[in-house]
Order: C-alpha cells, then sequence, then structure tokens
C-alpha cells in the first residue's frame, strides 16, 4: 500500500495540472462563441442576446471621439459681415423716426436744430421727443438722447442747456439747486407745467399733464408736486479749463433729487436703487419708441398786483392737436398700448 502512494499522488498532481490548463482554454472558447452568437442574426433579423454578465462601457480610442463631434459642414450657418450690416443698416431708431415724422410747431421759433423751439406769444417753450422706457426704476421724467434713457421715461432730441436758454427766453426764473449737507433744502425756482402731446395708435391726439405718468412708489398713486426750474450749474475740466453744463449728462427733468438737474420736484425723493419714491405709471404710458411733443408752460408767480387778461399764460388748458402737426410723408407713428380714453385732460392746478 506505501508503495503505491507516490504513483496515486503524482497521478492526482497531473490530473490538478491538466483541469487548470482547461479553466481558461474553456472560459477563452466559451466568450468567443459567445461574441459570435451575439453578431450573428437570429432567423427573425435580431440579434441574439448573450448570456454573459453585462460590462460598462469602456472608452473608445481619439478617433472615435472626434467621429462623435459634429462636422464642420453640420453646425449652423453663422452670418456673414454682410447680412450683420444689413441688420443693424435697418434699424432706425426712435429719435430718427420723431425727426422724420413731427412738423414744426405753429407760431414756434426754433432756437435749436434739435427740435426745440419757443412759443414767444404764449410763453412756453416747445421740444420733441419719445417714450424711452415704461417699467423700471425711474430717476427722470425726461432726458437727452443718448444719456439716461434706462431710467427716464422721455428722451428728448434737444440737450438740457437749449432748453434752460429756452426756459429763460419765454420768462421763467431760476432758482437753486436741491442742497443735502449740511442738511436737506429742496430744489427752487419757477414751477414748470409739462403737457405731454402724442398720438395713439388710433392716431387720436392726446395731451396729458406729465404728471399723470408718474406714480409714487408706496401709494401708487399720481405724483403731485410740479417740478421747478432749478437750473443746474456748470463744472470745468481741470486740464482743459472748459465749461460742461452738468444737466447734458442727463438730469434735464428729474423724479430724484441731483444737484445737477435742471428741473427738479421740490421734495426729498430719494436717488438710491433701493429706495425710489416714484416710478411710471406704466398703464398710462404709450409704447416704447412712441414720438411726443413737450410743452413746457412757466407757471405764473403769485402776485399781489392785477394782471391785464391774457398777459399770463395758460397753464390749465391742454394744447390742442394744432400744436403737433404730422409731416405729409411721414409714417404713421407707432402703435402704443394707451388704454385712455381720447380725451384731452386738464391738470389741477
Amino acid at each position: 500500500m506505501n508503495k503505491c502512494m507516490p504513483f496515486v499522488a503524482a497521478f492526482l498532481i497531473i490530473q490538478g495540472f491538466h483541469s487548470l490548463r482547461s479553466i481558461p482554454q474553456v472560459s477563452a472558447q466559451e466568450q468567443k462563441n459567445g461574441t459570435q452568437n451575439a453578431e450573428e442574426p437570429s432567423s427573425s433579423g435580431a440579434k441574439q442576446e448573450t448570456t454573459s454578465q453585462p460590462q460598462l462601457p469602456s472608452p473608445g480610442p481619439p478617433q472615435s471621439r472626434l467621429d462623435s463631434e459634429p462636422k464642420e459642414s453640420e453646425l449652423p450657418d453663422t452670418p456673414t459681415q454682410a447680412e450683420i450690416d444689413e441688420v443693424q443698416n435697418a434699424y432706425v431708431s426712435p429719435a430718427t423716426i420723431t425727426r422724420r415724422v413731427l412738423s414744426p410747431p405753429p407760431g414756434g421759433v426754433a432756437i435749436s436744430k434739435d427740435h426745440l423751439w419757443i412759443d414767444a406769444k404764449n410763453k412756453r417753450v416747445i421740444l420733441d421727443g419719445y417714450v424711452a422706457m415704461t417699467d423700471g426704476p425711474l430717476e427722470m421724467f425726461a432726458c437727452p438722447e443718448g444719456t439716461k434713457e434706462h431710467e427716464s421715461i422721455i428722451g428728448t432730441l434737444a440737450r438740457s442747456k437749449e432748453v434752460h436758454a429756452a426756459l429763460l427766453a419765454v420768462g421763467a426764473m431760476r432758482g437753486t439747486p436741491v442742497e443735502f449737507l449740511p442738511k436737506f433744502v429742496p430744489a427752487t425756482g419757477q414751477r414748470i407745467r409739462i403737457w405731454v402731446c402724442y398720438r395713439n395708435k388710433d392716431d387720436k391726439f392726446k395731451a396729458v399733464d406729465g404728471r399723470r405718468w408718474v406714480k409714487k412708489a408706496s401709494t401708487g398713486k399720481q405724483m403731485e408736486p410740479d417740478w421747478v426750474f432749478s437750473g443746474s450749474g456748470f463744472w470745468k475740466d481741470p486740464e482743459s479749463g472748459k465749461e460742461y453744463y452738468r444737466a447734458d449728462s442727463g438730469d434735464m427733468i428729474c423724479v430724484s433729487n441731483f444737484n445737477s438737474a435742471m428741473m427738479d420736484i421740490p421734495v426729498a425723493s430719494s436717488a438710491e436703487a433701493g429706495d425710489l419714491l416714484y416710478l411710471p405709471f406704466t398703464e398710462r404710458i404709450p409704447a416704447q419708441g412712441t414720438p411726443l411733443r413737450l410743452v413746457l408752460i412757466p407757471i405764473p408767480l403769485p402776485t399781489d398786483k392785477p394782471t391785464k387778461p391774457g398777459s399770463q399764460p395758460d397753464t390749465k388748458t391742454p394744447p390742442t392737436k394744432s400744436i403737433m402737426p404730422l409731416k405729409k410723408a411721414a409714417t404713421k407713428p407707432l402703435p402704443n398700448n394707451n388704454t385712455q380714453p381720447d380725451t384731452i385732460e386738464k391738470a389741477d392746478e
């Protein structure tokens, strides 16, 4: 028995060695057969499912990733410079539309090429503009074109210094800008009534008190105080020595207090964005871009002396449609979202 043991042990070792060699061969063969079966279509035309365990996808070679990216021919067409220029040239600014649409007012004497007139007989200043903004943070009622239209209801074609000169020409008395230090002192000056004239989407003439387009943020009610002719001021460039009119930077007719304002309101009104006192009265304002005409009339100063009939300007009666003639070849003004009835509104003194 002991003599047979080495032979039995040797036989078992040889059998185990052959078993170990046969395992990878069978697995490889099965994997090969399984791959071939998966690639061969079944009789129904569909590929046969393999019984092997699901494998995580492995990243392909760089070339396969490049093939998956969109080819240049498949990318969307980019506009050419000629196409870009065509779109830009087709745009017409609201200021240009206003110049094309409105004719000079009857009885007006032009004092600027930028659509600014004075009517000495009726003691009023007339200037053209357009609706610049109908909803958003409000610091200006009106500003010159290209300055602060993003926070102003109206953009004007004339500059602030030109309107300042026009007000002086019709007898308005300039006051003083607001002061903040050492204590708050509101702006002073003669009160100015502002009429806004325009045509609605049905081409009906309308004349409204400018205060109707501004509302108090806290109550939603219409603004009450009139604007005053505070007069702004000048600053000198220390390098060139040239003087500049401060309100030309945008502060023409303000609803937030600025000591650079040409016209301001004589009450405390913060210029901080988070604490603005007034907002646009959006539902009363026509669509952005609508051409319009402003009429500025100095409100007579109180006096104990008797006045002759007709010697003082009429600030209660709104202008009629004759003040806003259209050019014969002009296109129709832009439509607007005005919802007011087609009536001429009077201002409260």
